[in-house]
Formats: structure tokens, sequence, C-alpha cells
């Protein structure tokens, strides 16, 4: 048997070893349509410098394709290969499921129990970072404090054991909510139960 190494038996590497490679590449894949070099850069959210050394390497793997547009390029990805379609795209599909599947286990688990549920600080910026926990502000629902507390450790001990999230958790009443309009960094992320409870905030 022949044992193969390098860029034969791990391709990965060329593609993961730099985040621009990676960050391009999901942008690619979001698009409904090619991008050009400056909006795939401002979609990556990396410079054009750094998206034009991404996409010269992926280039050179076989992984984008460009295409000429007026006076600049547009750029796509090459759906032929091997490496895209047996493992990068299914990868990115799976990962675009990933923040649904969070929701719908927050969404479940406080049904009936929460009014609403806002996210808050790095999490409602987008910013989250691994070991950051998950913050959120639930507004109580008619069941009651408790109730509200019970579900909220059962919801702590699913996204641990699922998804290695840890949760910070700040309860306020519906009077409280009223106010809500004043705290920055915050917007609603699901109503929990039927129609949104609230209009104050916008999602972002």
């Amino acid at each position: 048997m022949i044992y193969l190494k390098g860029h034969l038996a791990r391709p990965l590497d060329a593609v993961l070893s730099a985040p621009s490679r990676l960050a391009v590449l999901r942008a690619l894949f979001r698009a409904k349509s090619p991008l050009s070099g400056r909006a795939l850069a401002r979609s990556a959210g990396i410079n054009h410098q750094g998206a034009a050394v991404a996409l010269a390497a992926l280039a050179k793997l076989g992984l984008v394709e460009r295409r000429p547009a007026g006076r600049s390029d547009e750029w796509r990805l090459d759906r032929r290969r091997w490496l895209m379609t047996e493992l990068l795209l299914p990868l990115f599909e799976r990962e675009a499921e990933h923040a649904g599947a969070i929701v719908d286990a927050i969404k479940k688990g406080l049904r009936g129990k929460a009014a609403a549920v806002l996210l808050a600080g790095a999490t409602a910026k987008g910013r989250l970072e691994p070991g950051q926990p998950v913050e959120l502000v639930l507004v109580e629902g008619t069941a009651g404090r408790r109730a509200l507390s019970e579900a909220v450790r059962g919801l702590t001990a699913l996204l641990k054991a699922q998804w290695s999230l840890s949760l910070e958790v700040r309860v306020i009443t519906r009077r409280q909510a009223a106010r809500v309009v004043a705290l920055e960094d915050l917007w609603e992320l699901i109503p929990v139960e039927g129609p949104p409870s609230f209009n104050f905030l916008s999602a972002a």
C-alpha cells in the first residue's frame, strides 16, 4: 500500500491554514451571484489586499474561478472540484445550520416560560469569541420566575452538552422591558410564544 503524504493526504491544510481563505470561501458560498474583489472583501470582513492574497491561493488550489467583468474581475466557487463538492460545501452547509439549531434550542427550552428573548453584549454585536458566554436578557413570562429559572437550568445544560456553550442570563419583568429601549446593544432574538410580545426592538 502506498501512503501518501503532504498536500495529497491533507489538502484541507492549505485551505484552512489562513482565516482569510476561509472567510473568502464562506462569503462566496453565501453569495447568490459572482462577486468582485472589493465586494468579496467587504462580504468576507477583510481588507482588499487580504482578499486578493486569499483569492490567489484559492485559485492555485482550483477552488475559485475568476471571470472578466468589465474593468474588474468577478469570483465564484469552482463547484467542479472534488475538494469543493465532497468536503467544503457540505461543511459550509452544516455550518449554516449551526446558529439556527442553537436558536431552535433556545426557543424550545424557553417556550411558555419567557415572553421574549434578547441577545446582549458581544452576542448581540456578533463578536462572540470561543469561551465567552452567550448573553441573554429574558422577559419574564406568565409562568413566573421559578418556572423560568428551571427552564434556564435545562437550557444551560443542553447548550453545554451539544455546543460547548455557556449562558449568562439576566431576567427582567415586563415593566422593565417597556424601558429597555434605553439600553444599548440589545435586539430581540425570538418571540418564544406566538407573535412578538414587544415591538420596541428591531432585529439587527
